[in-house]
């Protein structure tokens, strides 16, 4: 059964998409009093064809709604979000065939490096995205408009334990790739014309040592002397487009 929590949009280029892709998911539309900004106008217009509620709510409301992320005037207040059963996720994977790609999130605790792998993923063509439900951000409004719209385009999965669901994975036929930070080959040096699930950790420890156990294959970006590390959304987005280089030309 699907897990759900509430959800708010803010920002407002990732408010028009979701009115664009989503207003029967939409409850309501917040605008900061007084703001005369003629895209929170247009906005309000969208809302309205949709069938939206449209109010003014004081900016410090926004504020808190917004937890942080910069809202632009504009907060859009969802139905609850559905999380996707991971079964949902491994079945739509088995049916992409050498295609099937799942990103796993170990621990993504910054609500910005969660949206913006969310938003590489969709872009890459994966069926799924799944994290644990402990000690990891969920889909805040911060990570929401991170994700920049493409929220709606990738099902995401939260689960009791990442390690087994990374095994039942396997067991459907995906390769585990790690994000490793060191001492790996480079990407490019695997053949990542397979069914994969790429696995990144999160930014203080990396991949857990239970979860990098189960992985087949280890990879690491190649860095400059005196780096020691890329942020995890950006490796996620490099790894994931190297897969989607080496699926679409010769190796």
């Amino acid at each position: 059964m699907a897990d759900s929590e509430n959800s708010v949009i803010v920002g407002r280029h990732a408010v028009a998409q979701a009115l664009a892709e989503q207003p029967k998911a939409a409850g309501e539309l917040l605008l900061a009093a007084g703001d005369k900004n003629a895209a929170l106008a247009r906005l309000a217009e969208a809302a309205r064809a949709a069938g939206v509620k449209v109010r003014r709510a004081p900016r410090q409301r926004l504020n808190e709604l917004a937890g942080g992320a910069a809202h632009q005037g504009v907060a859009l207040v969802m139905a609850a979000y559905d999380y996707a059963p991971l079964e949902q996720i491994i079945v739509a994977a088995q049916a992409a065939g050498d295609a099937a790609l799942v990103v796993l999130a170990d621990h993504i605790q910054d609500p910005h490096n969660l949206g913006a792998i969310l938003r590489s993923a969709a872009a890459a063509g994966a069926q799924g995205l799944v994290m644990p439900k402990d000690r990891a951000c969920p889909l805040t409004p911060a990570a929401l408009k991170a994700a920049a719209g493409t929220a709606s385009l990738v099902p995401v999965a939260r689960v009791t334990n990442l390690s087994a669901a990374a095994q039942e994975l396997q067991e459907a036929g995906l390769w585990l790739l790690a994000a490793a930070t060191r001492q790996a080959p480079p990407p490019w040096e695997h053949d990542l014309r397979r069914p994969l699930a790429l696995v990144v950790g999160g930014e203080h420890k990396g991949v857990g040592p239970r979860l990098m156990s189960l992985c087949d294959m280890q990879a690491s970006l190649p860095l400059a002397p005196g780096v020691e590390s890329l942020n995890a959304s950006v490796a996620a987005g490099a790894l994931l487009f190297e897969i989607v280089r080496q699926r679409q030309g010769d190796r």
